[in-house]
């Protein structure tokens, strides 16, 4: 007996001395923005890919965006960056260019080498101002791979960063998958196979079932693609609008976020790559009907089951212990107006809870042309509105000498008597201010770039006769989960307070990289 026990206690000790067996590190880091998605949706009750990652992940439960103007080109740009929208160079989806005093989109590029393969419109990430994670990962080892896959060219362009190696879109105006001259000069092989295969794997209708919220057909929702099972689906010249306004955008932005991983061998190699995934169909389809649609439901149902098979197969290829995923949102939003008020929990004062666009814009135009350019001159030649924003043309106060403070006074007045509009917040207002909306706000703030006011509706109104939308500073439409899972990731749901702005600089650390200083994400705990 005292024989083996000896044993035992040596070979203990022998074990414990031993060195210990270093774990593999992750070949593989995937980042997926599933745009629109918020929290409350995002449940323990989901089975397939979401589920996994909600179940086995580190989820932190108090987590939004940190910035005002919620939209997908400032949201995208923030959480791979992990800087503000502001600090990032990013006005919003689109900005007024006031030089030439026009409406630019904000992956626009006039050089014409950078046009978009297929179209006519020049695309790229030159008014991103700050790098990426791929670009920090390329910095450290300029063998990495950095690729990223979108259903929108904003959404891809934003999560790819300054330098990868390649950004893909879902081009609606051809029905394919492309990418601009920024890129490269010509489509992979691979890639033009894939678009071949396109037309084969949709059906002619998107067919689901009756919602758990509310009845299929509910007054409010748009009636672009009809209001009840079965949608038109790849109908001729509408096919491209219709796929993206469907949950098989993200089914196929999925499938050829597979087939890149196999040509391009990503997490095959020596060194870790980088996969940025931007899933976009359930903010095409909650436009159209509501996040508690049963047109909504079906694509999350979708979505959550081809994610599923996503993971499976890069357990397969990858292995399950050599990737991490860390998965966020570009932006949440507020629910159909119709939808609120049938709850009772609508706090619009504005009757319907909707405002006409037309409506608003010839009002407010109307007594900017009686008081500032009548008689001569169009109230577009004084101000113009973009992405919540008001702007003022500079040329134009000079040219009629215009008292600047006094025009946006003026507009300060006649915005904020109109119903829906709480408040026009000036640029100074935004700097000086302490309240929570006017920093939220702030940070949104490209200066020399973002418009002279903000607009602050008041909660749940909507502009537009249907649908609905987000962009607003308020809970809902900042509402972003923010969660990690695979190597390295301690699972578990965290009280801890995180923002989109963290997950890069979290995930950077996780994975030994070097960040660039003065970022405004933070590290996260992933194994506390």
């Amino acid at each position: 007996m005292r024989t083996r026990l000896r044993l035992v206690v040596l070979l203990a000790a022998l074990w414990l001395d031993a060195p210990a067996v270093a774990a593999q590190a992750p070949a593989l880091a995937v980042v997926i923005a599933i745009d629109q998605l918020t929290n409350e949706r995002l449940t323990d009750a989901l089975s397939g890919g979401l589920g996994r990652l909600v179940h086995n992940g580190r989820r932190f439960m108090n987590s939004s965006l940190d910035h005002g103007l919620t939209n997908t080109c400032p949201g995208h740009a923030s959480l791979i960056t992990g800087m503000q929208p502001g600090r990032a160079g990013i006005p919003g989806n689109t900005y007024v260019d006031r030089e030439n005093w026009r409406t630019r989109y904000c992956v626009e590029d006039d050089d014409p080498a950078h046009r978009v393969l297929g179209g006519t419109d020049g695309r790229s990430p030159g008014l991103l101002k700050v790098d990426g994670l791929g670009d920090w990962l390329k910095a450290a080892d300029p063998a990495r791979r950095v690729f990223s896959v979108g259903g929108k060219d904003r959404s891809s362009i934003m999560m790819g960063g300054r330098a990868p190696d390649g950004a893909y879109w879902f081009d609606a105006d051809q029905a394919v998958f492309t990418t601009s001259g920024y890129y490269t000069r010509e489509m992979p092989a691979y890639l033009k196979a894939f678009n071949s295969t396109l037309a084969g794997r949709l059906p002619a209708r998107w067919e689901h079932a009756a919602g758990s919220h509310r009845v299929d057909d509910f007054p409010g929702e748009s009636e672009e693609n009809g209001r009840v099972s079965g949608h038109p689906l790849a109908a001729g010249e509408e096919a491209g609008r219709q796929i993206s306004q469907s949950p098989y955008l993200d089914e196929i932005t999925l499938d050829l976020a597979q087939a890149l991983v196999v040509s391009e061998q990503l997490g095959s190699g020596d060194s870790l790559d980088l996969l940025a995934v931007s899933l976009s169909a359930t903010d095409t389809v909650g436009h159209l009907y509501g996040p508690f649609s049963a047109e909504a439901e079906d694509a999350l149902r979708r979505l959550d089951f081809r994610l599923g098979e996503f993971l499976d197969f890069l357990d397969r290829r990858i292995g399950s212990d050599r990737y991490v995923v860390a998965l966020s949102s570009d932006h949440g939003i507020t629910e159909l107006p119709e939808w609120t008020l049938a709850r009772g929990v609508n706090r619009c004062p504005v009757p319907g809870s909707r405002m006409s666009i037309w409506r608003l814009l010839a009002g407010v135009y109307g007594r900017i042309y009686w008081r500032h350019t009548f008689p001569f001159d169009a109230p577009t030649e004084l101000v113009q509105f973009g992405d919540g924003q008001v702007y003022v043309n500079p040329a134009y106060v000079a040219q009629e000498n215009l008292d600047a403070e006094a025009v946006l006074a003026s507009l300060i007045e006649i915005l904020e008597s109109t119903p829906g509009v709480m408040k026009a917040w000036t640029l100074a207002e935004l700097e000086k201010s302490q309240d929570e909306v006017a920093r939220l706000l702030h940070n949104s703030v490209v200066p020399g770039v973002s418009g002279d006011l903000f607009l602050q509706l008041h909660p749940d109104c909507i502009i537009g006769d249907e649908g609905t939308t987000h962009g607003s500073v308020y809970a809902q439409d900042r509402s972003v989960p923010v969660l990690f899972y695979g190597a390295g990731v301690s699972a578990g749901k965290d009280l801890t307070p995180a923002h989109s702005i963290d997950l890069a600089p979290t995930l950077a650390d996780l994975l030994g990289i070097e960040t660039p200083a003065g970022l405004d994400g933070r590290v996260l705990e992933l194994n506390p």
